[in-house]
């Protein structure tokens, strides 16, 4: 610390102000600023693209399970398989579903989608949580989402136009399919299996129809879940596709999402080789990889500008060992070291970068929170949000600090050096 005294006290003297240098003052406070609006911008950014990634990744956990276990056929007498997962410590909940591909057609339109046989009891929060829309309209409280969900099997009455209504079972839509099929809770809709019929006369497959009710839509807020997805009960699944007390697949909530590779390791090991497990992160893998080579790439992009500002440091020192030529031979010849002379100039471009890191993170978090009680609005035809998400990452944000403190000290080699290394005799040769 001695040893940094006298280094530290010759760097501040020559970044204060004096009126034969100002020059050099105003390519200080550029510098300065540069490093500030480069940290600011970054940390902002970051912050809006984490946002981004958490709401989607909430939204894919919302209709999806973490863990996926799916046999290649039918498979019953499950509840063993389901006591066996349940036992793999931080597992949470593990729920018998039926996944097949359908189609279903209203009176204005058809589509395809992916139907989801569910057990209604022990399904999971996370689906409530999406339904928007019950047999008494809006829904808002936890409590009447999970009426919806429990009476899926046996709607309310009240919903129906005639008693032969009353007696279909209950399906529940995304929000854009049931735009794209226009139709709303009471209305009825058509679930057709394209072989669920057996073989016809000429030996082609014959389609199975089935009428099913709408008494509940949900709103994930992801696209493709909202126009394929659809939720019915398991029995009523079940007796459509013609099976017994069979499933194809269970869905597995842990406790910790950030364990669910590790806990899907697990439960491969405690079930037979005929089972397929997989969890979210793999589902959706090329999904995050990109996010997090684009927030990579984006970090790089606007790192440029601190590297920028780097630049005028460098120009910056370099302008002060020309103009401190004669102070700097002084200092030699009086006994000062190259080390001592290197740590003036190092010293002042690192006092450079810390004041812009520092003003520059707080205008940046100042901005995170700025964004975050505004609301900016989004068009939630392109996004699917309603407003700018914005998720501040402390970590993310001493990274970008640090960085910018390292840009900012390599900046200071070459003139550092450069100072060191003159010789105390040319620089008072013409003095």
């Amino acid at each position: 610390m001695q040893f940094l005294r006298f280094p530290l006290r010759i760097a501040l003297s020559h970044l204060r102000s004096r009126r034969s240098e100002k020059g050099v003052s105003v390519i200080t406070m550029v510098s300065i600023l540069g490093v500030t609006v480069g940290v600011t911008a970054l940390i902002m950014v970051l912050a809006v693209m984490e946002g981004f990634e958490l709401d989607l990744r909430d939204k894919i956990l919302g209709a999806n399970a973490h863990i996926i276990v799916h046999n290649y056929s039918f498979f019953d007498e499950y509840q063993q398989t389901l006591d066996t997962i349940n036992r793999v410590e931080g597992v949470k909940e593990a729920s018998p579903i039926i996944y097949s591909e359908m189609m279903i057609r209203s009176s204005s339109s058809n589509a395809g989608i992916l139907i989801k046989g569910i057990d209604p009891k022990s399904s999971a929060e996370d689906v409530v949580d999406n339904i928007i829309m019950g047999n008494e309209g809006e829904v808002r409280t936890f409590e009447e989402r999970r009426s919806v969900l429990e009476n899926i099997r046996t709607p309310s009455s009240s919903m129906y136009t005639t008693k032969d209504e009353a007696s279909l079972p209950g399906i529940i839509l995304g929000r854009e399919l049931s735009s794209m099929l226009g139709v709303v809770v009471g209305s009825k809709v058509h679930i057709i299996n394209p072989i669920g019929g057996g073989v016809g006369p000429m030996g082609v497959p014959t389609p199975q129809v089935k009428s099913f009710q709408v008494s509940g839509i949900f709103h994930s807020g992801m696209y493709e879940y909202d126009t394929k997805w659809c939720y019915v009960s398991l029995t009523d699944l079940r007796q459509f596709l013609k099976l017994d007390d069979e499933i194809n697949s269970i869905e597995v909530r842990v406790d910790d999402i950030d364990e669910a590779e590790i806990l899907a390791a697990e439960v491969r090991n405690v079930l037979p080789g005929n089972f397929q497990v997989r969890h979210w992160k793999e589902m959706n893998s090329e999904l995050f990889k990109a996010l997090k080579m684009e927030k990579i790439v984006m970090g790089l992009i606007l790192s440029l500008i601190v590297m920028v500002a780097s630049l005028n440091i460098i120009g910056t020192l370099i302008l002060v060992v020309v103009t401190r030529r004669r102070e700097i031979s002084i200092f030699r010849a009086m006994g000062t070291t190259s080390m001592q002379i290197c740590s003036i100039f190092m010293l002042e471009g690192l006092i450079i970068g810390l004041v812009g890191t520092i003003v520059g993170t707080i205008l940046g978090l100042v901005g995170c929170y700025g964004l975050k009680e505004y609301e900016w609005p989004l068009d939630t035809d392109v996004y699917f949000l309603d407003t700018l998400p914005v998720v501040v990452d402390f970590a993310t944000v001493g990274v970008v600090g640090g960085t910018s403190i390292l840009i900012c000290f390599l900046a200071t080699i070459y003139p550092a050096y450069l100072a060191a290394s003159m010789d105390p005799v040319e620089g008072l040769r013409y003095d």
